[in-house]
């Protein structure tokens, strides 16, 4: 199978801005920050047209407070992927590929896979703010909008992967792995020397691509 990496679209944004407003409705006894994310955030680049969103909530808040609000909000709860990301909460609109109804509750056993009996238009990371992994996409975010080549750099890679023939569609990410480890480095680093006066980050554990 191939990937469809479209060209940026300025409509994302507003995609972007409606779910935003869904999503600080559902949660707003969470007091969450909304951000846009992803490769449809950097307004230049091409992309897969997924409306990637990280939601942070307060340290004080369990992310599990995130998941009825946002079932009763219409997008889909991906359960199967706690366990290996158990700092995340991962939710998605979900698009019906088959005959069949979908659950809004993917977990482990469920026999439902991405490119078979769905896809996604929206999806939303629920992490605790200000912590490594909230930060980490920031910082790679902010860090590609203001540094043109690498954008440029992440926009030939994708468009060197759209041509492949892949196995699953999980596999786009893998290809991405090795640059988005680097630049996200970089990033972090980058951010650190422009806010010299913050503090130390929450919970730094080894650095998983999600």
């Amino acid at each position: 199978m191939k990937v469809v990496v479209s060209p940026y679209d300025p409509a994302w944004e507003a995609h972007f801005e409606r779910h935003r407003a869904i999503i600080r409705s559902a949660l707003s006894r969470l007091e969450p920050s909304i951000d846009h994310i992803g490769s449809t955030a950097l307004k230049s680049i091409g992309a897969k047209p997924i409306i990637d969103i990280l939601v942070g909530l307060p340290a004080t808040v369990s992310l599990d407070g995130a998941v009825t609000p946002l079932l009763a909000g219409g997008y889909a709860y991906i359960q199967k992927f706690d366990a290996a990301m158990p700092y995340r909460r991962f939710f998605a609109k979900l698009e019906n590929l088959t005959a069949g109804p979908l659950p809004a509750v993917i977990g482990d056993g469920d026999d439902f896979a991405l490119g078979r009996d769905y896809k996604t238009s929206v999806h939303i990371h629920v992490m605790a703010k200000d912590s490594y992994h909230w930060l980490r996409h920031i910082a790679f975010r902010d860090y590609l909008l203001a540094h043109p080549d690498a954008r440029a750099d992440y926009h030939r890679l994708k468009q060197k992967i759209a041509v492949m023939d892949l196995a699953d569609p999980l596999d786009y990410n893998t290809h991405k792995e090795a640059f988005i480890r680097e630049h996200q480095d970089k990033a972090m680093a980058w951010r650190e020397r422009r806010r010299p006066s913050a503090g130390g980050v929450r919970g730094t554990p080894p650095r998983p691509i999600g």
